[in-house]
């Protein structure tokens, strides 16, 4: 159940510990209703339709951004991956702007839901945009293109998707429960993700005579272009207006509140990190994120080169939902006999593990010859395992973030749920940016991969680079973040002593 306490932030309490005198700025939070009982699981489902336009956006960009812009429209994917990394890192320093202003804002409708609303539809015109650049463009106007919608789309999408991660936080402080709504949200992302990327490449990118493997045929990219301008928008509308009516139940500041400058913005950042336990997370997604862009890059050249899947082919990688199902299942059970951070370690651990033995089999040749339809069932049987791992890890992840909020809020008598949401966000883009640029500059320099070729027509020694860079160079890096996380001390047991802390302040 909901605790009706209010946080005061510059009043000690049992256990807090003196901050600077930054930390001393009184801010009142308070519930305009307490909940009797458990979240409803439609709420649940409500709030997690809000990860399908991430999903839907992410889909885009790691499968078929860089594609588009150098195997089809002819840039080179180093100048592309440049691209891509400014855009993110400008975006990245936005998360913490609107993750701190919306900590602090009051309205009628909450502190997150006018962030909300107001992003959906520019978002929707920005996303169609950049799978629509104009015809005959010269490749520095195609980067200039690429440059301006693809920071537009992040930008925007921050103001929806940081008030939406922090939000969730709010919702419940029962330990178990918050990682039930964090396992809704990934159900509903999977199922519609999935369906989406089905229908994408059965219906979409199906493939032709000319072009067999249809994510190579330019023809098929403005009809993607206008349903994920369609779609995107529409989620957030829905997730939002539907999850209006949890506004009583969520943390609002009732005092007077900061007004936002640079330098607060500095000190919440800096406040936030001084949580022992959630400065090693964040270290360890920065990392995380860094590795992980590095190899989104090779993603869509691996299946479309390497094993040479056709989108008849890669429309069946859906079935990995299993994977996902099963961890929804699974997590509420592994949560009861183990702590959140040791389910973690454990699943990353594996995770990278069969990374690597992916492209193992494949060089010891167990796995079956391309063209075979064993290989398909055996890498989506592959894929089932390491999505359970991966949705798995995410949702302990996210548990543990909202678990975090409750450690500093007695610690420095303050609700920092956007901040946090966004210093991960912006940890997460930063480093991606990284990668970005690292996995662009591999794919030309390094792998020596060719532009505008079609399957079969990539040398074997090219491949073979390829393979060994995306499955066993890049993965070697997860052992780092994975140290790291194991060292996070915040248990159920201590959690629960904060939250009788928190209630009697």
């Amino acid at each position: 159940m909901d605790n009706p306490a209010a946080v005061v932030k510059g009043a000690m309490t049992p256990g807090s510990v003196a901050e600077p005198p930054i930390a001393a700025v009184g801010v009142v939070y308070r519930r305009d209703q307490i909940r009797v009982g458990k979240v409803p699981m439609s709420t649940k489902i409500f709030q997690g339709i809000g990860a399908l336009p991430g999903s839907h956006k992410d889909f885009a960009f790691n499968t078929f951004l860089l594609l588009y812009y150098s195997q089809i429209l002819g840039v080179p994917a180093s100048s592309a991956s440049i691209v891509l990394a400014i855009a993110l890192v400008v975006d990245a320093i936005t998360d913490p702007i609107v993750g701190a202003y919306s900590d602090n804002f009051r309205s009628r409708l909450g502190r997150r839901h006018p962030f909300m609303y107001a992003s959906a539809l520019p978002l929707g015109v920005f996303m169609y945009l950049l799978f629509s650049p104009p015809a005959g463009a010269s490749e520095i106007s195609l980067l200039g293109w690429m440059l301006t919608f693809t920071l537009l789309v992040r930008l925007v999408f921050t103001f929806f998707v940081v008030p939406w991660n922090a939000v969730a936080a709010e919702y419940s402080q029962n330990y178990v429960e918050r990682t039930s709504i964090i396992t809704y949200r990934y159900l509903v992302g999977w199922v519609g993700g999935v369906t989406f990327a089905f229908v994408m490449y059965t219906f979409v990118f199906a493939g032709s005579p000319a072009y067999p493997a249809g994510q190579l045929d330019p023809a098929n990219y403005p009809l993607f272009a206008l349903v994920l301008g369609c779609l995107i928008p529409l989620w957030c509308l829905v997730t939002t207006h539907l999850t209006r009516r949890e506004v009583p139940y969520l943390l609002q500041p009732v005092s007077a509140t900061p007004k936002f400058d640079f330098r607060e913005l500095v000190s919440q950042v800096v406040m936030a990190l001084g949580s022992p336990n959630f400065r090693l997370l964040f270290i360890a997604m920065l990392l995380f994120a860094g590795i992980a862009g590095v190899g989104g890059v090779f993603d869509i050249y691996m299946n479309t080169y390497f094993w040479e899947f056709k989108p008849q082919d890669l429309r069946w990688f859906g079935a990995t939902i299993i994977g996902a199902l099963t961890a929804f299942i699974a997590v509420p059970l592994l949560q009861e006999r183990f702590q959140k951070q040791n389910i973690l370690v454990t699943v990353l651990a594996f995770s990278m593990a069969l990374g690597m033995l992916k492209v193992i089999l494949r060089f010891a040749d167990i796995w079956p010859d391309n063209g075979n339809p064993m290989l398909l069932v055996a890498l989506i049987v592959h894929g089932c395992v390491v999505v359970f791992l991966l949705t798995t890890a995410g949702i302990m992840f996210g548990s543990m973030i909202a678990d975090l909020v409750d450690e500093q809020a007695l610690r420095v008598q303050r609700r920092q749920e956007g901040v946090f949401s966004s210093v991960i966000g912006f940890s997460s883009k930063a480093t991606s940016s990284i990668g970005l640029i690292a996995g662009g500059f591999l794919l030309d320099f390094v792998v020596s991969f060719p532009r505008g070729t079609q399957p079969g027509e990539v040398g074997a020694d090219t491949l073979f680079r390829l393979a060994f860079t995306d499955g066993i160079a890049i993965h070697v890096f997860y052992a780092i973040p994975i140290y790291l996380t194991s060292r996070y001390t915040l248990t159920r047991e201590r959690l629960k002593e904060i939250q009788a802390q928190l209630a009697d302040a």
